[in-house]
């Protein structure tokens, strides 16, 4: 075989079209570079701005936080200033307290020296024969300077045996004027001015009181006259403790005894009757029935002083047993205030003739009668004169 025959094809390339897409292309570019050239501006004057801010930012919080480092430099200056203040008051209330208490000492001092001259002044002048001291004068002194007080006074003196004659001490009075005087009841350890001392004893918890049953001479102190009434034959054994009631804008006790008389109590002049104790705020009481010359006697004694009881109103009535008072066909009733255990048995109340107590017995079959009363306390009130 020969060599083979390789056929030529002719291409023909238009170079303006290439040129001018070329260009075209160029011109795109540009027209890119251009646009991103404008971006890349904005974005530069953006960045400036951002960097401007923050600049500022940083500015103004660096200066806030430079004022508030002042100020707090200023309070810090200003709590160092109250803090040696406060160093120098405590310095100076350490002085003044050392000082209160050198003369706290010192008047302690003084006054252990004065209890001790009053001591011995109270020893001169307590009278030999009774041992008090007596709240009144004048005082009687023999002519060696003895003393003695009036209820003991005779003709010849208790210590030296010479003759009292009239001779009366100044300076026992002067005594007397200026020392507290212990109260005169046993239970009782306070002491008062001279001035005051009858006043305390008229209210002393202690003073001494009549027993209220008619027939106890007893005389106790107030404190045990409880103690004395449940251990004896004057009073029933048990204390009823009185609850408050509310009955319209009061505050009371209310309470109702259901008592017998015996034939031979109906028939006799005279006749005592067991008391009956209770207590009501803190207040004893207790309920007092006698019959003398054919009258009955009913009181509600409070065991406390007259003024005291002024502030207490008591209703009580006498009427036919198990029925109320304000349902019986025959009541007696009584209102006014409580009687005072400083009265020495001399208690007003309720009085019953024996008229009375027939038409109540006359209700029952064995001679019962029923006691009802109420306490309440009077409000305090006060009164505006214009």
């Amino acid at each position: 075989m020969g060599p083979k025959k390789i056929k030529m094809m002719k291409v023909e390339v238009n170079y303006e079209e290439e040129l001018a897409a070329s260009k075209a292309a160029l011109e795109d570019n540009n027209l890119e570079i251009e646009a991103l050239k404008v971006k890349a501006g904005n974005d530069l004057k953006k960045h400036a701005q951002t960097v401007e801010t923050l600049k500022f930012k940083m500015k103004t919080a660096l200066e806030g936080k430079n004022e508030e480092i002042e100020t707090l430099g200023k309070k810090a200056a200003n709590d160092l200033k109250n803090h040696e203040k406060t160093v120098q008051n405590f310095e100076l209330m350490k002085d003044n307290d050392t000082t209160e208490i050198n003369n706290l000492k010192r008047k302690l001092r003084e006054q252990v020296r004065n209890k001790n001259i009053v001591d011995q002044l109270k020893e001169k002048i307590e009278c030999p024969v009774c041992f008090e001291i007596p709240h009144t004068g004048p005082v009687p002194v023999c002519r060696n300077g003895h003393f003695v007080c009036n209820e003991c006074k005779a003709e010849a003196c208790p210590t030296c045996r010479v003759n009292m004659g009239s001779g009366k001490s100044l300076l026992a009075m002067t005594v007397i004027e200026n020392i507290d005087h212990r109260c005169k009841f046993i239970d009782c350890e306070e002491f008062f001015p001279v001035d005051e001392i009858e006043k305390h004893a008229k209210v002393c918890a202690h003073r001494s009181v009549s027993c209220p049953c008619s027939k106890c001479d007893v005389k106790v102190g107030l404190s045990k006259l409880l103690a004395h009434l449940n251990n004896s034959d004057c009073s029933y054994d048990s204390q009823v403790i009185l609850k408050k009631t509310s009955l319209i804008e009061k505050v009371s006790a209310v309470k109702t005894l259901t008592l017998n008389a015996s034939e031979q109590r109906r028939y006799v002049k005279s006749a005592v009757y067991r008391l009956n104790t209770f207590t009501f705020e803190d207040i004893s009481f207790c309920i007092f029935i006698e019959k003398r010359e054919w009258l009955y006697h009913f009181s509600l004694v409070m065991f406390a002083s007259e003024e005291e009881c002024s502030k207490y109103k008591i209703e009580m009535a006498v009427h036919e047993p198990n029925v109320s008072s304000e349902d019986t066909e025959v009541s007696f009733k009584y209102c006014g205030k409580p009687c005072s255990i400083d009265v020495d048995k001399e208690f007003n109340g309720l009085t019953v003739d024996a008229q009375g107590m027939e038409q109540i017995w006359s209700k029952s079959t064995n001679l019962a009668f029923s006691v009802s009363f109420s306490v309440r306390k009077i409000p305090t009130t006060l009164l505006i004169t214009l």
